[in-house]
């Protein structure tokens, strides 16, 4: 498990940060909670741990002098900051001494469990990250940059965070790429190494850019072109290049260009949803064309499980012959995208996907040749499900008790902890076990499962969206607007409206 320490001079902070969160859902164990930093300090001396949480303002010693201390002691240490001022200079000092986020007091559950889920990915990304490149190349991943193209996020957050780095945000074009390679393709990690200085180079002079490694096979940028806004088609052509001076089969993913900072999240999210093309003969696909309405969408990305597969298929069909032939690539692509996300909660294919993918039908100006290949793409895709399903339900059960517990939905304080001691078992064990059969987290699980039953609520009832915030189980209605938006690509009322239209 991950070690955290928790440093605060108000022990009934510390009583709160123990019980906010289901810490073992993260797979943490608090190691240290205690008043005197200098105590944390002293146990950081001589114990390792992934995660320290300092508040800012102590007699003993600022939090920004035990950063300062902790950082000597172990440089890659996550940090979280915890603050009764909204002060700027706090959060800039913070920020400057390597803290990853910092959280207003009083604590909402909510954004601190947020702050958590990412920090969890962070520790994964950064230890395979060193062990690749060396732990001088985790200066070149930014996580403001992270932050900004995931919308994570609040607005003057990130305001604040951007004129600490100086950061541009007046231009007026801003373009997400990501770079990567499969898996299983050799010395793919050194070659990603080999791309981002080839791509520095290249963008010197002519665009503003900003990196950072996902994984160490996925390399995403923001490019920004000054003087010439509509450039990325000749940017793309000489990275293209690339691959014959390096020999090195990236492939490319580019979302659509956007006029301010604030859409840069909507450019990364339409990127990132092609990434499975990277199985295909394809080497790269530009997402500007690739928008489909709010009902489209809604039609293709029904879950599995509550839909047969028959009546799904008629549906797509009877969408497909309404969409303009211009449409039809984003209906395909939007589809198998969907079914790929269905099939696997971190969009690694099953291996009849990816033999799938090899053999994609791109000509679709023959109807009967697209079908017969969705079809046989979506039965696939629901054979794995149901596999899925079996074997989680014959091999373990307890996951399935969770699962039916999750989808109790009103229960604000359910955990890891309380479910594991009503199935008699511990709580990292069954959090591991959870994480093997369902991709999850067990709390981003929670999360996910919440967000789909509150847009379900949206689009089927009239209820008020703070109803809707208290029987999904998310105990803000900040943080619940932030998320959806961030989820379906609108705010809670704008969605609903979208839906209401497509029933009329």
């Amino acid at each position: 498990m991950y070690q955290a320490v928790i440093v605060d001079d108000e022990s009934f902070v510390l009583d709160g940060m123990r019980t906010a969160i289901d810490w073992s859902g993260f797979n943490f164990e608090l190691c240290c909670c205690t008043t005197n930093p200098c105590d944390a300090l002293t146990y950081l001396e001589h114990h390792s741990a992934d995660l320290l949480i300092t508040d800012i303002s102590m007699p003993q010693m600022t939090g920004i002098e035990l950063i300062e201390q902790v950082r000597k002691i172990n440089p890659l240490i996550s940090i979280l900051v915890l603050s009764a001022y909204d002060n700027f200079e706090y959060v800039r000092s913070a920020m400057r001494h390597g803290a990853e986020n910092y959280l207003l007091k009083p604590l909402d559950p909510d954004e601190l469990r947020e702050s958590i889920s990412n920090i969890v990915g962070h520790i994964q990304e950064r230890a395979e990250l060193s062990g690749t490149y060396g732990s001088t190349m985790l200066t070149f991943r930014s996580l403001f940059i992270e932050n900004w193209v995931k919308g994570i996020l609040s607005e003057d957050e990130f305001i604040t965070r951007a004129q600490m780095l100086g950061i541009n945000l007046n231009l007026d074009n801003y373009t997400v790429i990501i770079f990567t390679v499969s898996a299983s393709y050799p010395q793919g990690k050194e070659k990603m190494a080999g791309l981002f200085d080839y791509l520095l180079s290249l963008f010197v002079g002519s665009y503003i850019s900003h990196f950072y490694f996902e994984t160490p096979i996925r390399l995403v940028c923001i490019v920004s072109s000054p003087n010439q806004p509509h450039s990325i088609d000749s940017l793309l052509s000489q990275t293209d290049n690339a691959r014959i001076i390096l020999d090195f089969p990236f492939f490319i993913s580019t979302g659509n260009t956007v006029d301010n900072y604030e859409e840069v999240s909507i450019s990364y999210r339409n990127a990132a949803k092609y990434l499975f093309l990277q199985y295909s003969p394809m080497h790269r696909i530009i997402s500007k064309d690739m928008d489909l309405s709010m009902v489209s969408v809604s039609i293709i990305e029904r879950d599995y499980d509550t839909v047969p597969k028959d009546i799904y298929m008629e549906q797509l069909k009877s969408l497909f012959s309404t969409i303009p032939f211009s449409r039809r690539s984003a209906f395909v692509l939007g589809t198998l995208n969907w079914g790929v996300f269905q099939t696997s909660a971190e969009m690694q294919p099953e291996p009849e996907i990816i033999e799938l993918l090899k053999n994609i039908v791109c000509d679709f100006s023959d109807e009967s040749c697209v079908f017969q290949y969705l079809q046989t793409f979506i039965c696939t895709c629901y054979e794995i499900v149901d596999r899925k399903h079996r074997d989680q339900s014959a091999t373990y059960p307890c996951v399935d008790a969770v699962i039916a517990a999750v989808h109790e939905f009103s229960d604000k304080d359910i955990s890891l902890k309380t479910l594991a001691a009503r199935l008699n078992m511990h709580p990292s064990y069954l959090g591991n076990i959870f994480r093997q059969q369902t991709g999850y987290y067990f709390n981003d699980y929670v999360n996910e499962e919440r967000l789909k039953y509150a847009a379900d609520l949206v689009e089927h009832t009239d209820m008020k969206l703070k109803e809707i915030v208290d029987r999904a189980g998310f105990s803000s209605q900040t943080y619940f607007n932030r998320q959806f938006k961030r989820k379906y690509g609108a705010a809670p009322n704008a969605y609903r409206r979208e839906m209401k239209l497509k029933n009329l």
